[in-house]
């Protein structure tokens, strides 16, 4: 933005008029029953007004009802309309990014407002006036240089390959390959760059699927594109998300792949397959985009795998990432891959849908000069559901929600491991009859 500041935000603020009928909506309809408030997990870890959904959408609902309606022109504040100052940017940057992104407000209101819709705008408005968190921008930084939020170079990636492929061969005796760069293969393979770098058992646990099936020359991983997320939709900027996104299309098609087989990682599957594709950010593309849950699950109830539950005793609870369970719809999948590789699989309440954030979501997983937010407010409601649950091991198909979940049950002395969903295949899915001997990673 310009030194034109106040202009330029209530430019932003009143073209809502003309963009997306929802949003338009969305500054018109509230009825301010205070439902959002109830289901927040924000607010049910620290009930304050500065965390009530509705008071955060208001910090530019109430200055478009001050210029675009006819009662917030005539009656000013009488009708909660303002006009702008930039005295309020702080407090906007603390508002905005202690919302976690997860749309149960959506899912209760009863009109169906998103109030994430509404904090996204702000995010944007503040990404151009240069105000986002220096975190998030660093990330969105490196991921439009490297093409992964962690900077690996594509050396480092197929070095990460190598040890993944050595640790597979101790663990079943038997070569089982992680393909790199392989053009026409038809499954091209792109999770989030933690679960090749951090958290690698979900990688392997989708190799030694690809190996069972005999379809090992089938799939294929990218040296230059292995990290699905995209921070740009956190930020609010859809320039990043738009750039960060087409590289991967490019390499999908310079792969020449049949199908682009998404990670555990839902904001990565949000914007790839609810957004990017319907809305035709790059045409029509010459393949498809599916989730790697739904494709393991659907081979195993073709009774394709099978899997030795004592591999996993201990029992096991799914966290709903918010965006698979409400944005996408991945609920049932996860689950049947669960509970064919666990001895004892068990759920919080409520789930899928009306899941509760883990507290990180929104890019706010990446925040650790906001751990003790997460930690004690945000993250509250799921600590509480985790405990009572009794579960030894949090599986979550997210990599922002396991980063989360782990400080969480760290900082609260709960012990609790945290990991994929793939993992816990990876562990007990029957290779030559036989499960693997795991190590630790």
């Amino acid at each position: 933005m310009t030194d034109n500041l106040a202009e330029e935000v209530i430019g932003a603020i009143t073209a809502i008029e003309g963009g997306p009928r929802v949003l338009k909506l969305y500054m018109e309809m509230c009825a301010r029953c205070g439902t959002c408030s109830t289901q927040c997990p924000v607010y049910f870890g620290s009930p304050e007004k500065k965390f009530n959904p509705v008071l955060r959408s208001d910090l530019i609902r109430s200055i478009y009802k001050r210029h675009k309606t006819a009662s917030g022109k005539i009656f000013g504040s009488l009708v909660g309309a303002k006009d702008f100052n930039t005295a309020d940017l702080d407090k906007w940057v603390q508002d905005a990014y202690s919302c976690t992104g997860c749309r149960r407000c959506a899912t209760f209101c009863p009109f169906g407002i998103d109030n994430s819709v509404i904090t996204r705008k702000i995010r944007g408005i503040l990404d151009k006036a240069g105000l986002t968190p220096e975190t998030m921008k660093r990330v969105v930084k490196v991921s439009l240089q490297t093409r992964n939020t962690d900077g690996a170079s594509p050396a480092a990636f197929k070095a990460a390959i190598a040890f993944l492929e050595e640790e597979m061969r101790d663990e079943h005796g038997i070569d089982i390959k992680i393909p790199i760069d392989v053009v026409g293969a038809d499954y091209f393979y792109v999770p989030p760059s933690g679960d090749v770098l951090v958290n690698p058992e979900a990688t392997m646990g989708l190799a030694k699927v690809f190996h069972v099936l005999g379809m090992s020359d089938k799939w294929t991983m990218s040296s230059t594109c292995f990290d699905g997320a995209n921070y740009g939709l956190f930020t609010g900027n859809d320039a990043d998300m738009k750039a960060d996104n087409k590289p991967y299309v490019e390499e999908a098609k310079r792969l020449r792949t049949k199908v682009m087989l998404m990670g555990e990682c839902g904001h990565a599957y949000r914007v790839m397959k609810m957004m990017m594709e319907p809305g035709k950010w790059w045409g029509d593309l010459p393949f498809e985009i599916i989730n790697c849950m739904q494709w393991t699950a659907e081979h195993i109830v073709n009774n394709r795998l099978q899997f030795d539950k004592s591999k996993n005793p201990e029992p096991v609870v799914y966290h709903d990432p918010c965006n698979f369970g409400r944005s996408c719809g991945i609920t049932e999948e996860p689950r049947i891959i669960l509970q064919a590789s666990c001895a004892d699989f068990r759920e919080m309440y409520p789930n899928r849908g009306e899941n509760w954030c883990c507290g990180g979501g929104a890019g706010l997983s990446a925040m650790d000069d906001i751990l003790e937010f997460r930690m004690n407010v945000s993250g509250k409601k799921k600590l509480e559901q985790i405990r009572a649950t009794g579960a030894k091991y949090v599986a979550a198909a997210c990599s922002n929600c396991k980063r989360h979940l782990g400080q969480l049950m760290d900082y609260h002395k709960t012990r609790v491991a945290v990991g994929g969903v793939h993992d816990m295949l990876s562990r007990a899915i029957l290779i030559n009859g036989k499960a693997g001997e795991r190590r630790q990673y």
